[in-house]
C-alpha cells in the first residue's frame, strides 16, 4: 500500500527533526548538504519534493531552523560574527544581505573660497 503525502511529509519531518537532533547533540551546523544525505535523498529529488507545498514546508523549517542556529551563535559566541554571516548569506541559510538596497549615491563637495592667490587681499 502505497503512502499518502501527508504520512510522506509526517516522516520528512521526523528524519529531518533526527537529523537535528544529532547535529545538536555534536554541536555542529545542520547544513542542507548533511541534511538531504541523513535523509537519503540526491540534489534532483529535492528540487521535486520542494515544489510540492507540504514537502515544501518541512523544508522551510529546516531552513529557518539553520538560520535560528547561525543568527544565535553570531549574537552570543565571541569570534563568531564573520563565519556565521558569511553563511546567513547563502539563499539556503537565509540570503541575508549586508545593506538594505541599492547602495547610495555620496557626494563630497569642497569649497575652494579664500584658498589659492590673491584670496587674502
Amino acid at each position: 500500500m502505497q503512502k499518502s503525502k501527508t504520512q510522506r511529509a509526517a516522516e520528512l519531518r521526523a528524519g529531518i527533526e533526527k537529523y537535528f537532533e544529532e547535529r545538536r547533540a555534536e554541536g555542529t551546523f545542520p547544513t542542507e548538504a548533511g541534511m538531504l544525505l541523513a535523509l537519503d535523498l540526491g540534489e534532483e529529488e529535492y528540487r521535486k519534493l520542494n515544489e510540492e507545498r507540504m514537502f515544501k514546508k518541512e523544508f522551510e523549517r529546516a531552513r529557518l531552523a539553520r538560520t535560528d542556529w547561525l543568527e544565535n551563535r553570531m549574537v552570543t559566541e565571541s569570534g563568531r560574527a564573520s563565519g556565521c554571516m558569511n553563511a546567513l548569506k547563502q539563499e539556503k541559510n537565509g540570503g541575508y544581505a549586508d545593506k538594505a538596497g541599492a547602495p547610495r549615491e555620496q557626494k563630497l563637495v569642497i569649497c575652494l573660497t579664500g584658498v589659492g592667490r590673491g584670496a587674502a587681499d
